[in-house]
């Protein structure tokens, strides 16, 4: 190999050359994302309870929830936060999953478990969005 190289001495010049320009172009057109598409479905249960403490909100409506919400198709994990009179669920579920089917299964359980829930509890309000830069589900 060396006697190729001292002897043909242009040719791997211009063999150097063509990888080094071929990387050069490959390195410029590369996208580059400072936050990249995730596609993580995302979504967020909001009940209210005008009143109730949080420890409260937490037996009767969170934990309700979250034991109903765990029949969802494709779920991941579940976070909740109980607060004065609101009760947050986010559900996070598996990438890939389709948004709109997530948002309309954890809808319709939502709906079925309001029977579960103390009178005068408001009806629950489902919202879809992904994990990237809060970026709606249906804004894609």
């Amino acid at each position: 190999m060396p006697k190729f190289a001292l002897r043909y001495p242009f040719f791997i010049i211009m063999i150097s050359l063509i990888v080094l320009l071929v990387g050069v172009v490959n390195v410029i057109s590369m996208p580059v994302d400072l936050f990249p598409s995730i596609d993580i479905p995302v979504v967020v249960v909001a009940t209210f309870y005008s009143g109730m403490p949080p420890r409260q909100i937490e037996a009767d409506i969170t934990d309700t929830f979250e034991r109903f919400f765990t029949l969802a198709a494709n779920v991941d994990h579940i976070e909740s936060r109980s607060l004065t009179g609101v009760s947050l669920i986010k559900i996070y579920f598996l990438p890939g999953t389709d948004a709109n089917a997530a948002l309309s299964n954890v809808s319709n359980l939502a709906m079925a478990d309001l029977r579960r829930l103390p009178s005068g509890t408001l009806p629950p309000v489902v919202l879809g969005m992904t994990a990237s830069v809060s970026r709606s589900a249906w804004s894609r």
